[in-house]
């Protein structure tokens, strides 16, 4: 008994370890707010629904980043934003999807 329940394991274990996985990074930019000031920041768009499909086709979310941008250059006179500003955005977000193959 002791036997077929350690090769049960053994088996379970090779099998998981063995699978083989596909990934997919899905990047969603982002769109300039309107706004008067200097410093527009950008909105992201994601909707549940949009997740959704790709939870129906079998991937699953493992990781999600974000990639930045310099807005406007921070050079200390007029023209530019100066001091203390903040001067980066988020431009786009990365989803990691993954599914067995």
């Amino acid at each position: 008994m002791k036997k077929l329940i350690l090769i049960a394991v053994v088996g379970l274990l090779f099998f998981s370890c063995s699978s083989k996985w596909e990934y997919k990074t899905v990047t969603v930019k982002g769109e300039e707010q309107e706004s008067s000031a200097k410093f527009k920041a950008n909105t992201f768009d994601v909707s549940d629904e949009a997740l959704n499909l790709f939870g129906k086709d079998g991937w699953e979310l493992v990781s999600i980043y974000e990639k930045t941008e310099t807005v406007h250059p921070n050079f200390g006179n007029d023209q530019y934003v100066n001091g203390i500003q903040p001067n980066v955005r988020t431009s786009e977000i990365n989803f990691v999807f993954k599914r067995k193959k």
